[in-house]
């Protein structure tokens, strides 16, 4: 099969991994691994190993790509955006790593294996056979070449076999599983008091201008309107163009000749037929548009006339968005808003590159107008300044009063009833509870399970802790401790055993690749 494929398939430039082969292999970056170099400029070393800046370069896409799917558009948070590269650039290192060690300990992949692989992958089958067509269509969209396909394959496999073995030879012990059993079927005695933030807020709160104007200084990163721009953008589509296919009465006759089957006259198929052929035609036009529309914009970079007049084409025009925000018409395509706030649009202003919209668009687009972010004035943003700060006075007078109640307790100077009467608050006593109880504010449960248990000696004392919930803060009183019960049914206990063996081959194997970063020698070019 493999020799079929390699004669059937060809000329498809590698590019995009698209979402369902990176979930396949959950190993992003490796394409660009497993490509050439490109750019020579070495960036790292890994045993002699080149990585070179095109590869990090690809391998940081990959990663955004990914992070995009995990977010809102635009929403990538600040802390997660600036350590996309160094994370880039350690799975390349990590992935060379695990390549080398999984070669030099004589683990091998056949063709048989990849294979065998290929045609079980259910992205390639139609009614539940490997279909040569789908596999075509799927790499085609990934632009993906099939060569750099079945590296990518052998790749994986070859670094899954020491995971595989070292997942699969781990174990647990009975010991182990009574331990964990116990633990993750405990109960805890609670009660709780809760102080809630609109107690504290009887009283006005004064926050001053002096206050106000410090907070606006500080945090103008808050106040700033969102970056808008306006684009003009000339549009390619299968269907447009399909709509100016007008075919004659000779040139469906000639096309029914030249593909209708046998047993169908001619004034049975007509409809479809010329449905057919106009599809076909556009789609021939759309193939041979496209490429002379990324010519002649990439020919005419400061302008979109030339194209535009060369292919009959109108040129379009949005409205204004941000980079965060999707309109209704292209701009709900992440690829035009990032093409649009690119470096080489923005500021450069050239035309962007050729973007797909979808199988049959595309499109060119161009700045048409900019508005900068601006900082707004203190007198727009002045009463939610005021109100933020009133907020942050209320939160922390209840934090501060939960921790005192907190603290008067475990120094043992008032009683649970003392406290309820001082201040006017009521215990709430659930008494014994699990893990997983849904009753129970989460933030209360996860403190309570992580509390430090009563010393035996002290079983009378109960110790003390602090949450935050979303209408104030609780102090949790923990009494006791309840063992959890091992007395399971065999599918229960087996359950635990296969989660023990499973997390102890996944930290093994941490242990394992952390080794061999150890033993390595890992140049990073600065």
């Amino acid at each position: 099969m493999l020799q079929s494929i390699r004669d059937k398939t060809h000329g498809w430039i590698a590019g995009v991994i698209i979402s369902l082969l990176i979930l396949s292999f959950g190993l992003w970056g490796i394409h660009s691994y497993l490509l050439g170099a490109g750019d020579n400029d070495v960036i790292a070393k890994v045993n002699g190993t080149e990585i070179t800046k095109n590869q990090l370069g690809i391998a940081y896409e990959r990663l955004h790509r990914q992070m995009q799917m995990q977010f809102a558009p635009g929403q990538i948070p600040e802390q997660v955006e600036s350590g996309l590269k160094t994370r880039a650039l350690q799975t390349l290192i990590q992935f060379q790593l695990l390549e080398q060690a999984a070669s030099t300990e004589d683990y091998r992949i056949t063709l048989d294996q990849v294979d065998n692989f290929l045609q079980n992958m259910p992205e390639f089958q139609v009614n539940g056979k490997f279909s040569l067509v789908r596999f075509q269509q799927t790499l085609n969209a990934a632009l993906f070449t099939v060569s750099d396909f079945i590296q990518l394959i052998k790749a994986t496999l070859l670094i899954d076999q020491p995971r595989l073995g070292i997942l699969f030879t781990s174990f647990a012990t009975p010991g182990e599983i009574n331990d964990t059993m116990t633990l993750i079927s405990q109960e805890r005695n609670i009660q709780y008091l809760l102080v809630p933030l609109r107690s504290l807020n009887q009283a006005p709160i004064k926050i001053s201008d002096e206050e106000i104007h410090n907070y606006y200084t500080q945090h103008q990163n808050e106040f700033q309107t969102s970056e808008q721009v306006s684009v003009d953008y000339i549009l390619l589509s299968v269907p447009v163009l399909a709509s100016n296919i007008h075919p004659s009465e000779e040139q469906l006759q000639n096309f029914y000749r030249e593909n209708g089957s046998k047993g169908q006259s001619y004034e049975a198929v007509k409809n479809k037929l010329k449905e057919t052929f106009i599809h076909q035609k556009a789609e021939e036009e759309f193939a041979d548009k496209k490429d002379k529309l990324a010519n002649l914009t990439y020919e005419h970079p400061d302008s979109l006339q030339t194209a535009a007049q060369e292919l009959n084409l109108p040129i379009r025009t949005t409205a204004s968005f941000t980079r965060d925000k999707a309109g209704k018409d292209i701009t709900a395509s992440p690829k035009v808003r990032e093409a649009a706030f690119g470096n080489d649009v923005l500021n450069l202003r050239n035309n962007s590159d050729v973007i797909s919209i979808d199988p049959q668009s595309v499109i060119v687009l161009r700045i048409k107008s900019h508005v900068p972010a601006t900082v707004l004035p203190l007198s727009v943003v002045r009463n939610q300044i005021e109100e933020k700060l009133k907020t942050v006075t209320i939160e922390k007078s209840a934090f501060d009063l939960a921790n005192k109640i907190k603290d008067t307790l475990a120094g043992g100077k008032s009683s649970l009833s003392q406290i309820s009467q001082e201040y006017h608050l009521q215990w709430n006593n659930p008494g014994f509870i699990g893990r997983h109880a849904t009753k129970i504010d989460q933030a209360i449960l996860e403190n309570t399970f992580e509390m430090p248990a009563p010393a035996p000696a002290q079983s009378a004392q109960a110790t003390y802790a602090v949450a935050k919930v979303p209408n104030g803060f609780v102090v949790i009183a923990l009494a006791g401790v309840r063992p959890g019960n091992v007395d399971a049914s065999q599918e229960q206990h087996q359950a635990f055993a296969d989660q023990i063996q499973s997390s102890q081959g996944g930290l093994e194997y941490e242990l394992y690749k952390s080794s061999l970063m150890r033993k390595s020698k890992i140049v990073i070019e600065k």
